[in-house]
């Protein structure tokens, strides 16, 4: 069974609901009680009630700045790429990469963090993050 998605409060929390009506398991990160929650407390809520889901975000700076707590919780993890073509809004493209890689998402390995976007690769910091024309 593919695994639940935990669609963090950063994204649209349509994403949930349109990933059930296609089948997925996937919820809003509100919708489980964890509205306003700092990242370390959100990680820590997740590790403890749902520990076999994937966290989903659009915060890519979150393995960097929250490496000790995602290891210390097990937490998987997918980020959105920051890199986004221009010809897309900043809500368009999270939607895009969502909804193309949901399956990829939920079959990603236990305690892993992923990059999303034009393609799929392991999380590792960026050198330098480029910035969509305006």
């Amino acid at each position: 069974m593919a695994r639940l998605l935990i669609i963090d409060e950063a994204l649209n929390p349509r994403l949930g609901t349109e990933l059930r009506r296609r089948g997925r398991r996937a919820v809003g990160a509100a919708q489980l009680g964890y509205r306003g929650l700092k990242d370390p407390e959100l990680l820590e809520a997740v590790g403890r009630d749902h520990p076999d889901a994937v966290l989903v975000t659009s915060d890519d700076h979150m393995p960097a700045d929250h490496a000790s707590d995602l290891r210390r919780t097990g937490v998987t993890l997918a980020t959105i790429d920051p890199a986004r073509p221009p010809e897309l809004t900043q809500e368009q493209w999270e939607s895009d990469v969502v909804q193309r890689w949901a399956h990829k998402m939920a079959d990603q390995q236990p305690g892993s963090w992923r990059r999303y976007g034009r393609s799929v690769r392991d999380w590792t910091p960026s050198k330098r993050i480029r910035r969509p024309r305006p």
